[in-house]
């Protein structure tokens, strides 16, 4: 516990060196001329807004209802807002980090990009996390092969994140960690080895 406050005090001082380093002229128009693509903040925002009724849809489900043939077309329709997201964000590939982190305002500073990434993560994760708690164990494994398919796919989303934004991860980590054990879970812990932490 000790351990883990430094490490989230060693964190939040760095997050807040990035935040100072943050330019504040807006680059979106330049992104758009070029690629015809939306910068990382849009990203996020699109994916929050497609999958926040979907997993509300997940939490309003019980013990009676929680069956794979009811959870298949909502994990389906939460694996295209993902992929979507996937493939805007490897368009951002080589884009520079203004650019990448505009916003209609601004460029956002890394520690509030941690923030909405951290967001979405656990609002998919925390979903997740709720229909493993009430699934039935004649449903179980079929239930649980379709979320690891959803889990499997946060984290090629977030590694590719990651890849784009220098300094995100010791930003993010403390804003995630406690949803990381869905991951553990459905056994697809070693998806995420890439976050440098064990599970």
């Amino acid at each position: 516990m000790v351990a883990f406050r430094a490490f989230s005090l060693v964190a939040a001082l760095a997050c807040a060196a990035f935040s100072f380093a943050a330019p504040v002229t807006p680059a979106y128009n330049a992104l758009e001329a070029r690629c015809g693509c939306s910068p990382l903040p849009a990203v996020i925002a699109t994916l929050e807004t497609s999958v926040t009724p979907l997993v509300y849809e997940l939490h309003y489900m019980t013990k009676d209802n929680c069956t794979a043939a009811a959870v298949t077309p909502i994990v389906a329709d939460i694996k295209v807002a993902v992929n979507v997201a996937i493939a805007d964000v490897k368009v951002l590939a080589g884009v520079g980090i203004e650019t990448v982190l505009a916003t209609s305002t601004g460029v956002l500073a890394v520690v509030d990009v941690a923030k909405i990434v951290a967001g979405v993560i656990c609002l998919i994760f925390n979903a997740v996390g709720y229909i493993l708690t009430i699934v039935v164990a004649a449903e179980r494994d079929a239930v649980c092969a379709l979320l690891a398919e959803v889990i499997v796919l946060v984290g090629t989303l977030l590694q590719l994140i990651l890849s784009l934004v220098g300094g995100l991860l010791v930003c993010l980590l403390p804003l995630i960690t406690n949803v990381l054990y869905v991951a553990v879970r459905l056994n697809v812990a070693g998806v995420f080895a890439f976050l440098g932490i064990s599970l």
